[in-house]
C-alpha cells in the first residue's frame, strides 16, 4: 500500500469511527413511539353460555349455542385437526343462501348468526372452497 493510500484509509476509518455511533444513536432519537397497528382479523366473540346443540361430523365439533334469554344465537366450530382445504366458507342453506363466515386452522370459530339464520329449522350448512367451488361436507343440526 503506498503512502498516500495508507493515509486516505486512516481518514476513511477515523471518519466511520465517528459517523457510525452518531447514525446510531440518530436512529434511536428517531424511532417512534409504540405502533399501534389494526389486527388482520377481528378478535373472536365470547361463546353464549346455553348450548343448545352439538353434533360431531369429521374434523369439526359443530354447536348451535343462545344466550339464556335466547335472543341471540351463536354457531361455534372446533377444528381439531388442520383443514385439507385452506380457504373453507361455511354457508347457511336455504332461501335465501347466506355466507356465514371463513373457518381457519385449529381452534374454535364463532359466528353470530342473524334473526333471520336463526330461525331456520332444521339448520343446514355447507362447507365449500369458494375458489374451486368444490363442496367438503354438508352439516345438518336438528
Amino acid at each position: 500500500m503506498t503512502p498516500t493510500l495508507r493515509k486516505a484509509h486512516r481518514y476513511i476509518w477515523y471518519t466511520l469511527a465517528g459517523a457510525l455511533p452518531l447514525g446510531w444513536a440518530a436512529a434511536i432519537w428517531v424511532m417512534p413511539d409504540a405502533v399501534w397497528q389494526q389486527p388482520i382479523r377481528p378478535g373472536q366473540s365470547d361463546p353464549l353460555p346455553a348450548l343448545v346443540l352439538s353434533k360431531q361430523s369429521g374434523d369439526f365439533v359443530v354447536s348451535l349455542r343462545q344466550n339464556r334469554a335466547g335472543t341471540r344465537q351463536q354457531l361455534e366450530f372446533q377444528v381439531t385437526k388442520p383443514l385439507a382445504q385452506a380457504n373453507t366458507s361455511v354457508i347457511l342453506e336455504g332461501r335465501p343462501e347466506l355466507l356465514i363466515g371463513a373457518l381457519g386452522p385449529r381452534g374454535a370459530w364463532r359466528f353470530d348468526l342473524d334473526s333471520l339464520a336463526a330461525g331456520r329449522r332444521p339448520l343446514r350448512l355447507r362447507l365449500e372452497n369458494k375458489i374451486t367451488h368444490q363442496i367438503l361436507r354438508t352439516i345438518t343440526l336438528e
